[in-house]
């Protein structure tokens, strides 16, 4: 029985998912995301709607376009099951939700997923759009408000802005290049906002190291070269996810590492 009520959160996930796959391919171009009807990269034929169904049309098309077998790609449906997947997470008890449960289950459902698309768009292009961290402010501030965290809020954001500014200034000074870029420290301050004070610490440290580590991990193995760009947004997004969806556990690590 719990398993099929379920289903509800996994099926509205998933189509938000799809929703989503949209902005990820469209945002960066500056293409309509909205109103323009999906269509197929290579033939251009128009998707009905029952071959835009999340997941199910994937298999039952076996992955191909219906008009000319163009390969789907396996993008659709994974990010489809993940914000289904998510949504099961964030509203695993949402039958016995009160209004606040609701409200603030919602809210990190839509930070979550805005995470995501930030995660593919940057791997993809290189970029931290404006336009997502401006989407994120919305649900970050009904979060701040049920919390009523409204000043640690203020100082998480300041800071979580200035500091990363002040270390790629200085960076800048001494090597002459540009550390961070401009939609990392946005969206640092976006984080801030979220989190707090020492949660934009922890997540700046905690992302600095995963990051280190895994650099280091591909260039071992020849996966990426010395002088090749990485970008640093997806991990501090991973560690902003986790920050999100699993409060209790980074909770502790904030007082063990900022105890103050």
């Amino acid at each position: 029985m719990y398993a099929l009520i379920m289903i509800f959160p996994f099926i509205f996930g998933s189509l938000i998912g799809s929703f989503m796959n949209v902005v990820v391919l469209r945002m960066p171009v500056n293409a309509d995301f909205i109103f323009d009807r999906s269509g197929c990269p290579r033939c251009k034929s128009k998707i009905s709607w029952y071959d835009n169904i999340p997941l199910i049309s994937f298999i039952f098309l076996k992955g191909k376009c219906r008009s000319c077998n163009e390969k789907i790609s396996w993008q659709y449906p994974l990010f489809e099951m993940w914000h289904g997947l998510l949504a099961v997470l964030v509203f695993l008890d949402w039958v016995d939700f009160t209004s606040v449960e609701w409200a603030t289950a919602v809210a990190k459902f839509f930070i979550a997923s805005i995470f995501s698309v930030h995660i593919l768009i940057d791997l993809k292009h290189q970029l931290l759009l404006d336009k997502l961290n401006i989407a994120l402010l919305p649900f970050v501030l009904a979060l701040v408000w049920l919390n009523g965290s409204w000043s640690d809020a203020a100082i998480g954001a300041v800071v979580g802005f200035a500091f990363p500014l002040f270390v790629t200034w200085i960076f800048y000074l001494l090597r002459g290049k540009i550390g961070l870029g401009g939609g990392d420290i946005k969206l640092f301050g976006v984080l801030g906002l979220l989190f707090g004070l020492k949660g934009v610490l922890l997540n700046l440290f905690s992302s600095c190291i995963a990051g280190s580590v895994i650099t280091i991990i591909l260039m071992a193995t020849g996966k990426v070269k010395a002088d090749q760009y990485i970008p640093f947004g997806p991990y501090i997004l991973l560690v902003a996810l986790v920050q999100l969806l699993f409060p209790d556990y980074f909770a502790q690590w904030q007082n063990f590492l900022i105890p103050y």
